[in-house]
């Protein structure tokens, strides 16, 4: 480092040492003190009365605490109620995307809205006098054309663009907790104002998921009176089919297995009915119409027997021109022509007993075949029937499902589904955010130090060391006119 040292005739520079450039800097230093000490105190004052005059600000914060995990006070399944997930835990990008939220318009315009924000002087700022007219011009100069545009601004979009410069949002290292800030000139507005918007953000979560519900229920509803349609026809079509193919059924038995399995039975009584008519009328003709045809002939075979006998004792005791003897014979010939027709009768009446029951045999196995054939047809049809009944029950239960699905989504609405929460809720501040006295005093202060170091040191380059004045001695003054007189 090379220093010349000013002030002397002559002088040269020389290659100084360490110690010699610091007693250099001392004595350019210390010549000027009370320079370097005013300078530092005006910037010091200058600090002092920046920090006086600046509008104060204050800043409140509300803690919000999101929490990724879903919510849900009833297994419905049909809104989201968490933050969502991935291979890593909770998404993180999720809870940054609140912070979007939290800053977005509609979030803030609601704050507005509000709180009236957009009749606050301090958001939507009518500034008059020298000040507003240099804006203006400064207004004028840049937009040109386009200054009516920026005229026409309304106040709620003045107090949004204020709004959102007021409002921070910062997420808490790697957790997932937001501070929320709003400055202001206000500390009770500030904290009220944060805790208006930490309600605002959390009523329209809610809002989001009961519109979400809402949403579903109207979707799953809609959709419903589809599937309630075609799950009608559905069942229509099955019921037509089974009408048309017979293929009706009671107590869960087909209507043609049900006639086949009766007409089976009706079958076998006949055929047992044709075989004992058969076997009497067989008998009757073997015995030719035995004692045992019916108690009427039974009863007329005994009262022949009695009226032979009669005759019999009347033939040996009168003679056969004797008017009783004629009697007997006549009532025996009628007995006997009683007992033929009752015979022709009872042989008659197991004729006809015999045909009926094999006609009613024929009949029913005439009817069994019938019934046999369309059981075998309604088998073939039910294949078909099955694959509509089975298409009716899928439809049913997807109309099931999706009126269970409505029915849930509507008494989702309204409950508390929300995964954030306020975990620490704004204060007012007690000291103001900005200025910032310490810092600003501090820089000025700095600055005061630079700008009389640097004073004093190009002083002591131009023009050297302040000059000092010389004394004058009285006593070599004295001793001249002495000297003089002698």
């Amino acid at each position: 480092m090379k220093i010349v040292e000013p002030g002397y005739p002559g002088g040269r520079a020389s290659e100084a040492s360490l110690a010699e450039d610091l007693r250099v800097l001392a004595r350019a230093f210390s010549s000027r003190w009370r320079l370097i000490a005013g300078i530092a105190s005006l910037f010091i004052l200058a600090g002092f009365v920046f920090v006086w005059l600046t509008p104060k600000t204050y800043t409140s914060t509300v803690s919000i605490f999101i929490d990724p995990r879903e919510r849900g006070l009833v297994d419905l399944g049909v809104a989201p109620t968490g933050m969502g997930s991935s291979s890593q835990g909770a998404d993180g990008a999720l809870v940054d995307s609140q912070m979007t939220i939290l800053t977005s318009r509609s979030v803030l315009g609601k704050l507005v809205e509000r709180e009236r924000l957009d009749a606050d002087p301090t958001f939507v700022s009518d500034v008059t006098g020298p000040l507003a007219e240099l804006r203006r011009a400064v207004a004028t100069l840049l937009y040109a054309g386009d200054r009516s545009r920026v005229d026409d601004v309304s106040p709620f979009d003045k107090a949004l663009v204020g709004l959102q410069k007021a409002v921070e949002v910062k997420r808490v290292d790697n957790t997932y907790v937001l501070d929320v800030s709003v400055t202001t000139g206000s500390p009770t507005g500030s904290a009220t104002l944060a805790n208006a918007l930490s309600d605002i953000y959390l009523s329209d979560g809610q809002s989001v998921v009961d519109d979400s519900a809402r949403e579903s229920a109207a979707s799953l509803e809609a959709r419903l009176v589809e599937l309630g349609r075609i799950t009608e026809e559905a069942q229509q079509a099955v019921e037509i089919y089974r009408r048309e193919n017979g293929l009706l059924d009671t107590a869960g038995v087909p209507l043609a297995e049900r006639q086949v399995g009766e007409l089976n039975s009706q079958l076998l009584g006949a055929s047992v009915a044709a075989e004992a008519a058969k076997a009497a009328l067989d008998a009757l003709r073997e015995s030719g119409a035995g004692a045992s045809a019916s108690e009427l002939a039974s009863q007329l075979r005994m009262e022949i027997g009695q009226a032979r006998a009669e005759e019999s004792t009347l033939t040996d005791t009168y003679g056969p021109r004797h008017p009783r003897l004629i009697r007997a014979q006549e009532h025996r010939r009628a007995l006997e022509k009683a007992l033929d027709a009752e015979l022709a009768r009872v042989l008659a009446k197991a004729q006809a007993d015999y045909r009926a029951a094999a006609a009613q045999q024929a009949a029913l196995e005439g009817m069994l075949a019938r019934a046999q054939e369309k059981l075998a047809h309604s088998n073939a049809a039910s294949v078909k029937l099955r694959e509509l009944e089975q298409a009716a029950k899928q439809n049913r239960e997807l109309f099931d499902s999706f009126s269970t699905k409505a029915k849930q989504a509507r008494e989702q609405i309204s409950l508390p589904a929300t995964t954030a929460r306020v975990i620490s809720p704004a204060r007012p501040a007690t000291r103001p955010t900005a200025p910032r006295a310490k810092l600003i005093l501090a820089a000025s202060a700095f600055l005061g130090c630079v700008v009389g170091f640097g004073t004093a040191w190009i002083l002591y380059l131009l023009i050297g060391p302040p000059k000092r004045r010389r004394r004058v001695f009285l006593q070599p003054l004295r001793k001249r006119p002495l000297a003089a007189a002698e």
